[in-house]
């Protein structure tokens, strides 16, 4: 039996050792830039891939007439003679003059590029692309380009640039199917197609990816275009997805200071698409500490009168416990982009009052100071998906200049001054492998002014700063947190991170103070109706001290996105 095993054992040795080797032979090698003259291979259809793929190569470089003169075969060796011909230098390409304009609109072309084009079948083709998806985004979805070659040359080709257009089609009527709480002008300002406009190849294409940048509005199939003699109907299947909300935590603790009962939580209340235009209300009051409260209110209305523009206002609220009380009123006007993306002009109002609980010790520390400022601001949205987004690029940008008034604790005079503020939140997404993501990002907040008071300070820390210390526990006049992200994409709208953060921030005011702390932890985000929950554990260290486990936070919060 032994015996046996070891013949069939030696048999199949040989078979596998007498695998089939095809070889190719090459006359004049070095002529046709290949590196060696005899080359091996596992079978006969490689063999011809490889002359097919290198005979491609050199009519991409201009030599057009290459070929495969013949190709002869004996035993497993195959001879090949190539023949590979005067490379042709340039082509003049000429145009009639009802399609000059179509040249002069199309991106990265013009009349004299044409007059002396060279002679690349690879650039020749990227020119009849773009201008074909010119024609296909202006209205002419059945346009055909082609090149009529006159005459071959090798110092000077002739062809003609042959454009048919085909018939204009315009958007007939749009039709949104599947929800009725949807409203159809919304749903056009969104996918930036409207009817009585021309075809756009490219716009129609990207209606999926623009339906998912809104959080309420959910696709329940692609898109469908039907082509009829008078123009074409477009087709779009939504449903509409709740993400209104009211929720809150409240409890009741006594404060250390007074003995008294205090009132702290969390209490929220969202209305968004109650119009079917969009808009949205939201109203936060959060009390993290006794005597110390924040009410946000925003209201943002998209898409004014069916136009790109659109309204948003926030106002905030801020009672540091006896203290001071701090109101902010921000009124803009957005202009819609492609995408998500848009721009905003703002004014400004900033008015911190001194309260009772500030005393005349504290002079040149505090000031009742207002502020009325006026800013633009851009937004850049470049993600496959803001909810979760997998890779691109986020940017926002804002900047805004004023005069303020002021007067400090314990004086009666009063100073005016210029003061100045801006603002960069960037993040990219970088896929590594399937479902692995680095998520690099960095704010930069900075605020300028003559002198600055301890009322007028960036508070920052917690979730959506620099984690690994409590909610707006840190003071800066000018910060910048750098965070490296690694997530894994659970699903569409999960993802499990590890994530550090390092902050390089200074305070000017009173006394120069400086710090770079920093945090690191671990968290799961998960979707749901009315927005991304995210939690995270993270520690954290400032001025140079031990990390200290007794110390380590636990975030968590809604991420929202209008």
């Amino acid at each position: 039996m032994i015996r046996i095993l070891l013949i069939l054992s030696l048999l199949s040795s040989i078979r596998l050792w007498s695998q089939q080797t095809y070889f190719l032979s090459i006359h004049q090698a070095k002529e046709f830039q290949f590196k060696k003259d005899f080359y091996t291979f596992k079978t006969k259809k490689e063999v011809e891939t490889f002359l097919q793929q290198r005979q491609f190569k050199l009519i991409k470089k201009g030599f057009v007439l290459a070929s495969i003169d013949s190709l002869n075969w004996k035993n497993d060796t195959a001879y090949v003679q190539l023949y590979k011909g005067e490379k042709f230098e340039n082509i003049h390409i000429n145009i009639k003059k009802e399609d000059e304009y179509i040249i002069k609109k199309t991106p990265s072309i013009n009349e004299k590029i044409m007059g002396d084009f060279p002679f690349s079948p690879r650039l020749v083709q990227s020119m009849l692309k773009n201008i074909s998806s010119y024609l296909n985004n202006t209205g002419y979805p059945f346009s055909k380009v082609f090149l009529k070659i006159d005459s071959l040359q090798i110092k000077g080709s002739h062809a003609q640039l042959i454009i048919e257009k085909g018939p204009l089609v315009k958007i007939t009527q749009i039709f949104v199917k599947g929800d009725q709480k949807i409203n159809k002008k919304f749903v056009q300002n969104i996918i930036s197609i409207k009817e009585g406009h021309p075809y756009n190849s490219d716009l129609i294409r990207g209606i999926s990816r623009r339906i998912e940048q809104v959080q309420f509005i959910k696709e329940i199939k692609p898109a469908e275009i039907l082509f009829k003699p008078e123009g074409a109907e477009l087709y779009v299947y939504l449903k509409n997805n709740p993400v209104s909300l009211i929720n809150g935590i409240i409890g009741i603790q006594p404060d250390p200071t007074t003995k008294k009962t205090t009132v702290t939580g969390d209490v929220r209340l969202k209305l968004q698409n109650l119009l079917k235009r969009g808009e949205l209300l939201d109203i936060n009051w959060r009390s993290y500490q006794p005597q110390t409260q924040e009410l946000k209110l925003r209201l943002n209305y998209p898409f004014m009168f069916n136009t790109p523009f659109g309204i948003d206002t926030k106002f905030n609220l801020y009672k540091r416990d006896s203290s001071y009380l701090t109101l902010n009123f921000h009124a803009g006007m957005q202009y819609f982009l492609l995408g998500g993306s848009y721009l905003k002009v703002f004014y400004e109002l900033d008015n911190s009052n001194l309260l009772q609980g500030t005393s005349s010790s504290t002079t040149g520390e505090f000031s009742t100071v207002k502020s009325n400022n006026y800013g633009i601001s851009f937004f850049y949205n470049k993600v496959d998906y803001i909810q979760n987004p997998s890779k691109g690029l986020l940017i926002e940008v804002e900047s805004s200049a004023g005069i303020r008034k002021s007067n400090e604790a314990g004086k009666d005079t009063t100073l005016t001054s210029t003061t100045f503020k801006g603002r960069l939140d960037i993040s990219v997404f970088i896929p590594l492998v399937k479902r692995h993501i680095i998520r690099l990002s960095n704010t930069t907040q900075t605020y300028y002014a003559p002198n600055i008071f301890k009322n007028e300070l960036y508070r920052f820390g917690g979730l959506n700063t620099q984690r690994g210390f409590s909610e707006e526990s840190l003071l800066a006049t000018t910060l910048s947190v750098f965070s490296i992200e690694y997530r894994f994409l659970v699903d569409k709208n999960s993802h499990a991170f590890a994530f550090f953060d390092q902050t390089f921030y200074e305070n000017t005011a009173v006394e120069y103070r400086n710090d770079h702390p920093y945090g690191f932890g671990l968290g799961y985000s998960f979707g749901t109706k009315i927005g991304i929950f995210s939690i995270s554990y993270a520690l954290g260290s400032q001025q140079n001290n031990p990390i200290q486990i007794r110390d380590s936070k636990i975030h968590f919060g809604y991420i929202a996105y209008f």
